[in-house]
Order: C-alpha cells, then structure tokens, then sequence
C-alpha cells in the first residue's frame, strides 16, 4: 500500500479504478448526465473538472457539456495520464485552491470523488466561490466508495477509533448464535465504519497485550494500536481500506473483531459504540461548507439510483458495495434517476442491475 501522498500520484490506481468501474459504467453515466442538465447553468462561463483523475467524469457528461470542460488535476503523473487519454481535452495542472480563472470567470466546477478526500475543503471552497459567477454551480458525485482521508482524523480528534462494520458482516452473522448477534453493536447495513471511544478499547488492548492474548494478533491494523504513538490517521486510514477491499482478509479481520467484542462483553468491558456512514459523513460536510454562511445554496445531497434488467435476482452496488438478494426491492435505493431524465422507464420488477451515485450541488449566492 503506497503512503498517503504518493497514493494521488500513482497512475496504477487509476487503472484500478477503471477496472472496479467498468460494470456500471452505462448506469452511472446516466445518472452524471442527468445531474448535469439538471444542475449546471448554461452559458456564460467556463465549466471546470476539480481533480480530474484519469478523465472518468469527462468520458460521462454530455457531449456538449465535455467539449467544453477544462480538465484541472494536481498531480503531475495523473495530469500526463489525463492527457494521453484525452489529447483533445485541455489540462491544466492545479490545485483546486488555486485555479488559474479570474473572479467569476466560472459558471460550474465538477469533480469526482474528489471532496470527500480533502483536508483543505474551506480553502477550496472559497476559491470555488471567487471564480464562480452569482448563480454558477458546484457538482460533486461519488460513484465508489468513500474515501477515509478527511473522516479518520475527525474521528480520531474526537477520541474515537475506526472499525471496519465487523456487526453487518453476513458471512459471520449467519454462524453467530442469537445471543451473539444480539451482544453486537447496532449498524446499518451501508454503515463502512463502526466508531469505539479510544480509551476503553485501548485499555483493553493493552490487556491483550499483556497477558499474551492470541487474538491481539489477529487484529490486522489494530493490532499495534496499544503502543504509544501508534494511532497515525492516515496510516490508519490506508490499512483500512487495503483490509476493505480484500475479501479474505477483511472477513478475517471482522472475525477477529466480534471475538473482541464478545470478549469485551464477557469481562464487563464493554466500549461505546456507534455506526457511522461515511458518505453521510461527506454530504453533512458539504452542506455546511456550501451552505448560505459561505455564500451558496445547496441545491441536493443525496444518492441517485439507475438501474437496468438483469438476467437473475436483485445486484446492487451502493456505498461501493455489491450485495446480492434473491427479491428486487420495493424501493430505489436513492432517487431515481427517472424523476430527473427522460431515458425510458424501466420498472423494478423481475431481475434488476442497480447503483447509486452520490450527488451533491450548490449554487453561487
């Protein structure tokens, strides 16, 4: 796993991204489409794409509206990527607090699953707020799921820790007893991470590691967590989502963490609790950022569903998850595209493909 800085500037993940991408790509197309006519204003102006990244968002706006995009990416690496992907597209490389556009040059900045990476998300929205002209628009959509660089800090500030969400895995839940199942902490299914209070999980990891308990050793990135000075936010953040995205590992992982918790239960050493959804996380940080205080109306925050016949049951990737069931919902995940576009309806019933992407947009006071 490459560390935090270098992990923006390795074109290997984009590669990865396209990839994890690939089989949703039409549904999510439509989805940006649809976002874009709705929310984007019409000319004056220039349209600029925050972090550009390897050109996804480029290749899923409307033609008219992609002709004229200006493509901004701060990493050298994904800049040349950008370009050689997209040798017709204008790139410039910069930061998204420091665009080259003059005051109210801008009728709409779009980015993708850019904002829930940033550290310096004030900053760039006052400079998305000087180049954006009265009425221009901020479009964020998030496809995958969410980055834990701008949540793990805040978190860990506030005196809790990080847990994959070991109490909605369903391959463990199924071998659990009753009694095991209830003594877990409540969560959504969505919910990435499960949030304990430092000092009692702490302390219990200590024990551990005092007596030589087996199961200290079992606990992946938090195995180390009862040494002074180990609780490091990104590195924190890096293992999370390298356990995450490995199945093996992070069903092992999440065995590892009910035996801690059970444990905990049985010698009365319990740890506050509590689900936290990272893309609810995001979208109230976005809100209050581009809220009426800053000098912008937020216009939507909230997942959009598409969704498509299927040869068998019921997929759906959400929250960058892809669960299986047996019976379609009787309800979107999110709200329909449909009630935005004018593609034809497909109506939920039978076999259905189905994702949602999260979308947020505000426009200049």
């Amino acid at each position: 796993m490459l560390p935090a800085a270098d992990r923006w500037h390795d074109p290997a993940l984009l590669e990865h991204l396209a990839r994890v991408r690939a089989p949703w790509d039409a549904l999510a197309g439509r989805i940006v489409r649809a976002a874009a006519a709705r929310f984007v204003p019409p000319a004056p102006g220039a349209v600029v794409e925050l972090g550009a990244g390897g050109g996804q968002l480029l290749e899923w706006l409307p033609p008219p509206l992609a002709a004229e995009a200006v493509l901004t990416e701060p990493s050298e690496p994904f800049a040349r990527a950008l370009r050689a992907r997209h040798p017709n597209a204008p790139v410039l490389q910069t930061n998204a607090d420091a665009l080259p556009f003059g005051a109210g040059e801008v009728r709409a900045a779009l980015a993708l699953c850019v904002f829930d990476t940033l550290r310096n998300l004030g900053a760039v929205r006052d400079e998305l707020r000087r180049v954006l002209r009265p009425g221009g628009a901020v479009l964020h959509v998030l496809d995958l799921a969410t980055s834990p660089d701008a949540l793990f800090p805040e978190l860990i500030a506030g005196g809790e820790v990080p847990l994959t969400n070991f109490a909605r895995d369903t391959a463990l839940l199924e071998v659990l007893s009753d009694a095991q199942r209830e003594a877990l902490p409540e969560a959504g299914e969505f919910d990435e991470v499960l949030a304990v209070r430092w000092e009692p999980f702490h302390a219990l990891l200590k024990l551990l590691a005092a007596t030589g308990h087996p199961l200290l050793a079992r606990l992946g990135p938090y195995a180390e967590l009862h040494r002074p000075g180990a609780l490091d936010p990104d590195a924190l953040a890096l293992n999370f989502m390298r356990e995450s995205a490995d199945p093996a590992r992070l069903l092992a992982l999440n065995r590892a963490l009910v035996a801690l918790a059970l444990t905990a239960k049985q010698m009365g050493r319990e740890w506050p609790v509590r689900a936290v959804s990272s893309r609810a996380f995001v979208r109230a940080k976005l809100c209050a950022a581009f809220g009426p205080a800053h000098g912008f109306e937020m216009l939507f925050a909230g997942p959009v569903s598409a969704w498509e016949a299927a040869d068998e049951g019921f997929v759906l990737r959400h929250a960058g998850r892809t669960v299986r069931r047996a019976e379609v919902p009787a309800e979107p995940f999110g709200t329909p595209v449909s009630d935005w576009d004018t593609e034809a309806f497909l109506p939920r019933e039978g076999a259905v493909r189905e994702t949602t992407v999260e979308v947020f947009a505000a426009r200049r006071a």
